[in-house]
């Protein structure tokens, strides 16, 4: 699929061209072809909701969805990333400030910021713009940097993060574990959490190694004063070994598959039996050092 994708200039499918995918990106935007969905964090141990993670969704004129795997990934090669990263954090703003104003739920909601979207000189002023449009609070915003995005970044990028973490913007660092893993640049940026990525969660029930790096990821986050979110959480068992390390916050389909705007005030009203404590879970004892 990624290379049907890549590589047709059909009218419905993106271009090759750096220019030809900008203007895809923009019709596909025109022609309300993009979307977003929410997949909900709670938290570990009292599965109440604490935020939203924002995902972008490409949903072809002819029905075809378009996987974000390959989208993204050629939207980052060039420009045409700026204008799909600035579409989605609108339409990520304008949602959460409109469930703010209607009382539904007054969380954050967590957007991706690539490593592209650092190197823009305008970025602080497009992040607070958007925001002063939309009407949402800057605490209930969340911007994910990967590792590779956060430590290969120059000065100038470093000092609009701090811009954006002063005027009140959060920052999550996503994938811990999987990139470059540089204490000491760890210590220089302004995040307040790390993501422990899902691979690591889905084998530590079955693989020591991985519970490990769980653990020690936990405890090295803690050590720092930083929250801790598991990703990819799919079993009452995972979510065991998560208590059991104190990680902070879950996400993934034990908790909901990602939702549509309309599927989350569904997903609020039924959240007391969506995501409270399953019967039945595990009675295993997830090993532990020390």
């Amino acid at each position: 699929m990624a290379n049907t994708h890549a590589t047709s200039n059909g009218p419905d499918t993106p271009g090759t061209s750096d220019a030809g995918f900008v203007e895809r990106v923009r019709d596909a935007i025109d022609r309300h072809e993009l979307s977003l969905v929410f997949q909900p964090q709670a938290d570990v141990f009292t599965n109440r909701l604490t935020g939203f993670e924002v995902l972008s969704r490409w949903r072809l004129s002819d029905g075809t969805m378009l996987p974000p795997d390959v989208f993204v990934p050629m939207a980052e090669q060039g420009e045409a990333i700026h204008l799909l990263g600035e579409w989605t954090l609108r339409a990520a703003c304008t949602a959460a400030a409109g469930w703010l104003r209607a009382g539904i739920v007054d969380v954050p909601v967590s957007v991706n910021l690539s490593a592209r979207q650092l190197d823009d000189p305008g970025l602080v002023l497009k992040v607070l713009g958007i925001l002063g449009e939309t009407g949402l609070p800057a605490a209930n915003l969340k911007l994910e940097l990967t590792e590779t995005a956060m430590f290969s970044q120059t000065a100038d990028a470093r000092e609009a993060l701090l811009q954006l973490r002063g005027a009140g913007i959060r920052m999550v660092l996503d994938d811990f574990g999987t990139g470059w893993s540089s204490l000491a640049t760890l210590r220089r940026v302004p995040v307040e959490a790390l993501k422990i990525d899902k691979q690591f969660v889905q084998a530590m029930v079955e693989d020591r190694d991985a519970a490990a790096i769980v653990q020690a990821v936990v405890a090295l986050a803690h050590a720092l004063d930083l929250g801790v979110v598991a990703e990819g959480v799919e079993t009452a068992e995972q979510r065991l070994y998560l208590q059991a390390y104190r990680c902070d916050t879950l996400q993934g389909y034990w908790l909901s598959r990602p939702l549509t705007a309309d599927g989350v005030a569904e997903f609020l009203a039924e959240r007391s039996v969506v995501i409270g404590l399953k019967p039945g879970g595990p009675s295993a004892v997830p090993p532990t050092s020390g």
